[in-house]
């Protein structure tokens, strides 16, 4: 991504709707999977693509967290919340083989300049045996507008794709989702108007200040649906989730 998008997030990623909603889902798909805050301090946990760190505080509940980032930008910005980002990329994150009980890739598998297949056979690879992978992605190829071409997505995904690349990295899928199912509509509302009204060189992306009594109300519209992950999986939504198993040694 460009700098001033990872200035945009910096900026809004503690109290914006949509980030308080993602800690959330993800809250409650890791207590799906038996992993719960301060429960076992001594979980190794990656980061993979961390951006400017703001998943990093979140993670630390549940274990020690390496954070990586390829840009400079993000761990610039990680620096001053006070977090150390170790430079490599999704498809080499110099970490060593067989060794984070938990591997996070958040948001990362879409963009253009990342090999998602490359990347789902790091993860494998320095995942212990019986370790876990927690994959966010965005999902609906038809909402692809001008929000991806300023954040340099290259595809969303449907939820069929995302689990048959996991599935040929080598993992075992343990449960999947749609997010965001109950904000699905406006969603597409916003996305199907942007394309009808914005110009092709207009490339803002959607990361910006929502006013204040709607940044609670859609917070709590997804805390809602968050109340049902991972039990119930939703038949759609603007994001999806993977949680998938490394059963044996073979990364």
């Amino acid at each position: 991504m460009k700098p001033h998008e990872y200035q945009a997030m910096y900026r809004v990623e503690k109290n914006h709707w949509w980030f308080v909603a993602r800690r959330m889902f993800v809250s409650r798909i890791l207590a799906g999977s038996g992993i719960v805050p301060g429960q076992k301090t001594d979980r190794l946990i990656a980061d993979i693509g961390a951006g400017t760190g703001g998943m990093v505080p979140f993670l630390r509940a549940y274990g020690s967290v390496s954070g990586i980032e390829p840009t400079a930008s993000g761990r610039i910005l990680a620096a001053k919340r006070g977090i150390k980002l170790r430079k490599g990329t999704a498809e080499h994150t110099g970490i060593a083989s067989n060794s984070r009980h938990l591997v996070c890739i958040f948001d990362v598998l879409y963009h253009r300049r990342v090999n998602d297949r490359a990347a789902l056979r790091e993860a494998l690879r320095i995942l212990r045996p019986g370790g876990l992978l927690l994959v966010t992605d965005c999902a609906v190829p038809f909402l692809t507008g001008r929000h991806d071409r300023a954040v340099e997505g290259r595809e969303r995904y449907t939820l069929p794709e995302m689990l048959g690349k996991v599935r040929d990295a080598g993992f075992k899928p343990v449960s999947a989702s749609y997010m965001y199912f109950l904000v699905f509509p406006l969603f597409a509302l916003s996305r199907i108007t942007d394309r009808l009204f914005s110009h092709g060189d207009d490339v803002r992306s959607d990361v910006r200040e929502v006013p204040g009594i709607l940044n609670r109300t859609l917070t709590a519209v997804n805390r809602l649906e968050a109340a049902g992950l991972p039990l119930l999986s939703y038949p759609w939504g603007s994001s999806l989730f993977v949680v998938a198993q490394k059963v044996n040694d073979n990364g």
